[in-house]
């Protein structure tokens, strides 16, 4: 597994490529100060192992009580990935950081949590 990153307009572009994944590649990663929409990038992912799973759920909850989005682009079903919005592709990624975007300037974002 390899990843990384990429710099959008309205959020920053972490892309993930391998068969599996590797918790340790997912905690050096994003070990930053990350203040910003992430956009994940799963899509060339067959699976997610389990540390890798709860790695992401508590990266998720830390990231999002900050006020940023945090979405995935994936062509499986994680249903394991509580705190992340799955989509199928990542230009439905962007457009829902683009939504929360704007939910969050017309004062709407998190009210559903």
């Amino acid at each position: 597994m390899t990843a990384r990153w990429e710099k959008g307009d309205e959020h920053v572009k972490l892309i993930v490529e391998g068969l599996n994944t590797n918790v340790d590649v997912f905690k050096s990663t994003m070990d930053i100060n990350l203040d910003g929409n992430i956009l994940m990038d799963l899509t060339a992912i067959n699976s997610l192992d389990k540390d890798s799973v709860q790695f992401l759920n508590d990266f998720a909850q830390k990231h999002k009580a900050k006020n940023y989005s945090i979405i995935a682009a994936s062509t499986n079903k994680i249903p394991t990935l509580k705190h992340i919005e799955i989509v199928p592709t990542v230009t439905e990624a962007r457009d829902m950081i683009f939504m929360e975007i704007t939910e969050r300037e017309l004062g709407f974002f998190g009210e559903e949590e």
